[in-house]
Parts: structure tokens; C-alpha cells; sequence
């Protein structure tokens, strides 16, 4: 049953959050205690506060910004997902200026989950081919 609600969750997190930018959602999904291993901007704050900045950032980098569950791994504690991340870069991503150009990105994710919120995540991203497409 676990498995099921984790699964769940883990998607939610990639519609709701990620395509759909609902802010709000990470209050309810994300741990208080939360910690990002592999942090977009350096030591962000734990919880939901940490996180919310580097979706607003991504997604005013890609505003079309959608996320492709390819694989999915669900434990009673952990979920490992295998994403596509897909975008047109048409904002500042991080100082790089936007280029317009579109953007089919790779990751792999760990989350750990307690009582049905997130509490840990580690994230590894093709990075080189995602600077290549942007020219850089």
C-alpha cells in the first residue's frame, strides 16, 4: 500500500509542482525537514521554502516546462524516477541568457519519503547535454 501512495505522490510532485508550477502543493508533499542533495542554488533552506525558489527558477527559465515520467521504481521508503525533462529556454537559467532554443534533458531522481511527504532528494542531471543544446 505504501508503494501505491509513494508512486502517487512522486507523480503529483512532477505534474502539480513541476509542469503545472503550483507552489502551494510543496506545503502538502514536501517534509518540513526536507534536504536537497543536489541543490539548484547553493544550501538552500530545509522544507518547502528551500525548494520553491529553484521551481520558480527553472520554470521562469522554461516556461513551457514539462516533465516525462520514464521510469519509475517505487519502494516503501524511496521512489527512483527516471525523467525526461523537456523546455524552451526563454529566461535567465541560472546566467545564461535565454536562446530560445528547446531543450530534451535527462535526469535521474531519488526521493526518500516518510509519512507520505518527501524528505530527501538526490537528483542527477545530463547536465553536458543540456549546455550543449543551449550553446553553451
Amino acid at each position: 500500500m505504501l508503494q501505491t501512495s509513494n508512486e502517487q505522490l512522486i507523480k503529483r510532485y512532477f505534474e502539480e509542482v513541476w509542469n503545472d508550477g503550483r507552489l502551494d502543493v510543496l506545503n502538502e508533499i514536501i517534509s518540513p525537514d526536507y534536504i536537497n542533495h543536489n541543490p539548484g542554488v547553493a544550501n538552500p533552506v530545509p522544507g518547502p521554502e528551500g525548494l520553491k525558489p529553484i521551481v520558480v527558477g527553472i520554470r521562469k527559465a522554461f516556461p513551457d516546462l514539462k516533465y516525462v515520467i520514464e521510469n519509475i521504481v517505487v519502494s516503501d521508503t524511496q521512489v527512483a524516477v527516471h525523467t525526461t525533462m523537456h523546455g524552451t529556454h526563454t529566461g535567465d537559467f541560472f546566467g545564461i541568457a535565454p536562446t530560445n532554443k528547446v531543450i530534451t534533458v535527462s535526469q535521474m531522481q531519488i526521493e526518500r519519503i516518510i509519512n507520505n511527504k518527501i524528505i530527501e532528494h538526490w537528483r542527477v542531471t545530463d547536465e553536458l547535454t543540456l549546455l550543449k543544446q543551449l550553446g553553451q
